[in-house]
């Protein structure tokens, strides 16, 4: 009997294994799949966060995970805090969009964090680093409130729209981030 339970739980644990591929767990991309689910369903209309699922899931691989559960700190864990609070509240989108709006990372700070990893490889940068990034963002005119319809205007909130874009179309999208941008003007 007690051979047969052991092989029993033998052959459950190689079963399992192998279910699994024998991989491990990729934690980012299950902090980007569970943040982007809830905050596509929970920010929409006039407080949505983002265009699309791929621009989410793409510009979320740009940012740190962080620890489960926090509510503060420029974070995928923190983002996805706000986005569950949002679909009862949904004046918490903008602090579980991609700019953290002073909750999840400021939005100087989550535009220049994203923008560098999007576009930083680009031949012609908008940014050569995190402070020129940092600098001209404390110019762009930051009283508008950031939702994905911010297409245009001399705002962070369009180069924050247009970052997202960039995640997917970087070629088209990262030079509407910069400074001379002819789209945010």
């Amino acid at each position: 009997m007690r051979i047969r339970g052991l092989f029993a739980v033998t052959a459950a644990v190689a079963l399992q294994a192998g279910a699994c591929g024998g991989t491990e767990v990729d934690e980012l991309e299950n902090a980007c799949d569970d943040y982007c689910t809830l905050v596509m369903r929970n920010c929409q209309g006039p407080v949505a966060q983002y265009s699309d699922l791929s621009s989410c899931l793409a510009t979320c691989r740009t940012m740190d995970v962080g620890a489960p559960g926090s509510r503060d700190g420029n974070t995928i864990a923190c983002r996805t805090f706000w986005a569950a609070i949002a679909e009862g509240e949904m004046g918490e989108c903008t602090s579980a969009g991609p700019g953290g709006d002073g909750t999840c990372g400021t939005n100087c700070e989550s535009f220049c964090n994203s923008t560098l990893a999007i576009c930083g490889d680009q031949n012609n940068p908008p940014y050569a680093s995190t402070a020129e990034c940092a600098t001209a963002c404390a110019g762009f005119s930051a009283t508008e409130p950031f939702d994905a319809s911010d297409i245009a205007g001399n705002t962070l909130a369009c180069r924050i729209y247009h970052m997202t874009a960039a995640a997917t179309d970087p070629a088209t999208h990262c030079q509407h981030t910069g400074v001379g941008s002819v789209t945010c003007i």
